[in-house]
């Protein structure tokens, strides 16, 4: 026999025993009704949850546990808290805080210590004298008759053994402030992985934080040097936060991306020269973004707010059971994720946690923007709210996700998707139709229209000029052929061609469309010099030799720099509105004429996708062409794919 707190005057018991004698102190329980092996009774009074234990059920006493109770609509309102959460530290003191409104007794222990905690509902609080700073703490929460340790879900810096207390005035003192960014399309996005970055490297931090801003005799530069010097103005780096999925002293024997979550506000230990210690990985991140940001180079962190790795590896199920998950209208947990853990972003606690996580490394990291994993599951309020705390402390934040259409326990118009995103107005999305346009389907080996395909020029010109078809704003359309999931677009190009010129002429080709097509160009880390990954489509977790980048001095990456430099030059690159006015496209034969016309002058670009000899009238000056070309008096002729831009007069 097992009873629950469904709600705050209900009880149900799992039974099919007859029920004759049924109470709980201070309380009058009455008879409601029985469905299958569940009999429900109401309380004459809401059930204090933070008091509530136990129950006698025909003379014999039972623990009362916590049901469904935390999942109703009433608990998410009545239990709203604004005030501090974690651990705060001062010099003489250090105060606690954590939220469960439902939990009997919890007790802080700190170096072995135990502190018994406050109940103010809906926190537990508890206030330790003396200089704790170095100390290691957790909880242990009380829900019925047993205690279980638990880590605080707001732990801002931990070593291998746990949640450690810190002087946030003891750390790295930045030089540099956020990037300046007036407009979203003035960005060109560079997804890189920490180890993946640097682990080839003549540097000393080989695959952690501080070897991407070493200098490396092989590299000529830094690879945040060399990002910088491509005509990149945001690095994004894949999860940073601590996760699961790897060893953090031997570094070498397992490999994640990091899209595993293990605590929200804590910088990841594997990329750290020694893990044990929590203030250097945090000054070594913070390190980080202060080199980036004096090469005028912004960081973007990819969040993972709509799972987590496993759900009885997190702490928030100790504190107030289901409250941080997802369940669908028959209270089961949801999966639209796959892993059964979904997030319950609506909720307003585990809103402010995903906002206050996002607060905290914009201002003790100064991070400059933050990419959003499968940011479809999240809400829209919550994503707005998102935008709206965090452009209080860096208006140049830029804000994006993975916009899938996923199917999420969500009313459609909560659902932070490309469907809506009208309701967001500066949220960029990575744009899958600008993808299978230009790179193709992976799956049918299908080409796209900058790996060869004869079909697909309507779209092309669709992507080329923003997709209007999809968004109010160019500022929304993430342009990408390639990025860290699925195969690289080198490899998938292996599927159809065997010749590598070829290849790379096509794999060329992508990459100036990007450069030159409204919204927000965006580029995988080694896209530039044909990265492969050997045709493994997921490699999450495979080793260096799949994941790693070899850096070539390829004449490609000079190239795509002449060609970031033109974007740069330009404006009209660079709207943030659609202007029919200002440009124009269209198609002749195997052409597309792409025109971008300012006051004083056009830019006019013949885009081809195909080997065949085209003739250009040259009016003008040729500012760039992806592939060598020939002049005979005023015409211009080309038989290779390709962006070739000339620049004239207006008339």
């Amino acid at each position: 026999m097992k009873a629950f707190i469904d709600d705050f005057k209900v009880i149900r018991v799992e039974s099919y025993d007859y029920i004759y004698q049924i109470s709980i102190d201070g309380y009058e329980l009455k008879y409601k009704e029985t469905r299958n092996n569940m009999q429900f009774f109401i309380s004459n009074k809401e059930l204090k949850l933070h008091e509530v234990s136990h129950i006698s059920i025909n003379h014999q006493v039972y623990p009362l546990e916590i049901g469904v109770v935390t999942l109703r609509k009433e608990f998410n309102k009545k239990f709203q808290y604004d005030g501090p959460l974690g651990a705060i530290y001062h010099k003489t003191h250090t105060d606690f805080y954590v939220f469960s409104p439902v939990a009997k007794e919890i007790i802080l222990v700190v170096d072995d210590n135990h502190y018994p905690m406050t109940f103010e509902s809906p926190i537990w609080k508890s206030t330790v004298q003396g200089d704790l700073e170095g100390k290691l703490y957790y909880y242990l929460v009380k829900l019925v008759d047993t205690y279980k340790k638990a880590n605080d879900p707001y732990t801002i810096a931990s070593n291998h053994l746990g949640s450690i207390i810190v002087d946030m005035n003891k750390l790295y003192e930045p030089k540099y402030d956020y990037v300046e960014l007036k407009k979203y399309t003035d960005a060109v996005i560079y997804e890189g992985h920490i180890r993946d970055m640097s682990i080839t490297l003549d540097v000393e931090s080989k695959g952690l934080f501080l070897g991407i801003t070493e200098h490396s005799n092989k590299l000529g530069k830094s690879v945040l040097q060399y990002i910088k010097d491509l005509g990149i103005t945001h690095l994004q780096l894949l999860p940073i936060f601590d996760f699961y999925g790897v060893d953090d002293f031997k570094k070498d024997e397992l490999y994640n991306w990091g899209y595993n979550p293990m605590q929200y506000f804590a910088i990841e230990g594997w990329y750290s020269k020694d893990p044990s210690n929590p203030y250097l990985r945090m000054n070594e991140f913070r390190t980080l973004v202060d080199e980036a940001h004096k090469l005028n180079l912004g960081i973007i962190m990819d969040v993972v707010y709509n799972h987590v790795y496993e759900r009885a590896l997190f702490p928030y199920d100790d504190f107030v059971p289901g409250y941080f998950f997802r369940h669908d209208k028959n209270y089961q947990p949801t999966h639209s994720c796959f892993l059964e853990n979904d997030v319950e972003t609506t909720n307003y606690m585990v809103r402010r946690l995903i906002i206050d996580s996002l607060v905290h490394f914009v201002k003790v990291y100064k991070v400059d923007g933050f990419r959003f994993d499968l940011m479809g599951l999240l809400d829209v309020e919550t994503m707005n709210l998102i935008e709206k705390e965090l452009r209080k402390i860096n208006p140049n934040v830029i804000l994006y996700g993975e916009g899938w259409n996923m199917d999420v326990h969500l009313p459609l118009n909560l659902r932070s998707n490309m469907n809506n995103q009208h309701l967001m107005n500066s949220i960029g999305h990575f744009n899958d139709f600008y993808r299978n346009t230009f790179k193709g389907q992976l799956h049918t080996k299908e080409l796209g229209y900058a790996t060869g395909a004869t079909n697909l020029t309507d779209n092309a010109k669709k992507g080329i000029i923003g997709s209007p078809h999809m968004f109010s704003s160019p500022i929304k359309s993430i342009n990408y052929v390639e990025c860290h999931d699925n195969m690289t677009l080198y490899d998938t190009l292996q599927l159809n061609y065997q010749d590598k010129k070829t290849m790379r002429i096509y794999q060329d080709f992508a990459n100036h469309l990007i450069a030159i097509s409204q919204g927000v160009p965006f580029y995988h880390a080694g896209q530039e010099i044909y990265r492969t990954k050997y045709g493994e489509e997921n490699s999450y977790n495979c080793k260096d030799d799949i994941n790693q980048i070899i850096w070539y001095d390829y004449t490609s990456v000079e190239v795509l720099k002449d060609l970031l430099s033109i974007r740069k030059k330009y404006d009209i690159y660079r709207l943030d509105y659609y202007d029919k006015d200002k440009v124009k496209i269209k198609n002749r034969k195997t052409l597309i004429i792409y025109e971008l016309i300012d006051k004083d002058f056009v830019l006019t670009h013949y885009i081809k996708n195909n080997f065949s000899k085209s003739r250009i009238n040259k009016k003008g000056k040729v500012i760039f062409s992806s592939q060598n070309y020939k002049e005979n008096h005023d015409t211009i002729i080309i038989d290779k794919p390709g962006v070739y831009i000339i620049k004239r007069k207006r008339d």
